[in-house]
């Protein structure tokens, strides 16, 4: 029997709920400096910490997944949404090592110092990616979209504290050879990637997820 049709709202609350929890616990585990393995150190990318929201994605994007397909939400067709799911991923990157390829996109590192080339060809590959995602699975793909949203605002607030009150944080720190070009604003810039890159991201691969979580639900057709 399907469960209860949920909102989508009361499906994202509690999750972006999480979400926020864990982005004020990296962010005072780095402050105060506790267990590196954990919360990681201020470096850019977030040092492979263990807590982060990152891997929140697939955790939420197989719920969700799960719950729209136990509530007739989910896809008619498990199979054929996980595959364009899939493709969406080889869209996205591989429109990027094409246009890297091409020389259309150059990525900075610390031996070639420099400001990236190309933005335009890599946000067009991952929007087209999502786009792609979304298609595969239109309500979960729409959910993982509100879910970024939520999950990524907080951090956008956080690189603004960070910068006014020169907190030591990985949200404010750049990669090695990034440079930030020389007009550009600090806080614009440093949070770029949170309303653009993460919510991509997060659609592609929670949508990628979320088919797996369709499969663990079983059931036939959604209801209209």
């Amino acid at each position: 029997m399907a469960d209860k049709r949920p909102s989508p709202f009361s499906l994202v609350l509690v999750p972006a709920a999480i979400t926020l929890m864990v982005t004020i616990a990296r962010l005072l585990g780095e402050l105060y400096e506790w267990s590196p393995t954990l919360f990681g150190e201020p470096k850019a990318g977030g040092d492979n910490a263990m807590i982060g929201i990152g891997w929140l994605i697939f955790v939420f994007g197989l719920w969700f997944g799960f719950r729209l397909q136990r509530s007739g939400q989910g896809t008619g067709n498990k199979g054929r949404a996980l595959l364009i799911s899939a493709i969406a991923l080889m869209v996205a990157f591989g429109g990027i090592f094409g246009a890297k390829a091409a020389g259309l996109v150059t990525f900075p590192d610390k031996e070639h110092p420099g400001e990236v080339v190309g933005v335009a060809y890599f946000a067009g590959a991952m929007v087209l990616g999502a786009l792609v995602s979304i298609a595969a699975f239109p309500r979960l793909g729409v959910l993982m979209l509100v879910y970024a949203v939520l999950a990524r605002l907080p951090v956008v607030a956080v690189t603004w504290l960070a910068l006014q009150y020169d907190w030591n944080t990985h949200y404010v720190k750049l990669p090695d050879g990034l440079v930030q070009p020389p007009d550009a604003d600090p806080f614009l810039f440093l949070s770029m990637p949170q309303y653009t890159f993460w919510p991509c991201l997060t659609v592609m691969f929670g949508t990628l997820m979320g088919c797996l979580g369709a499969f663990l639900a079983g059931g036939g057709k959604p209801k209209k």
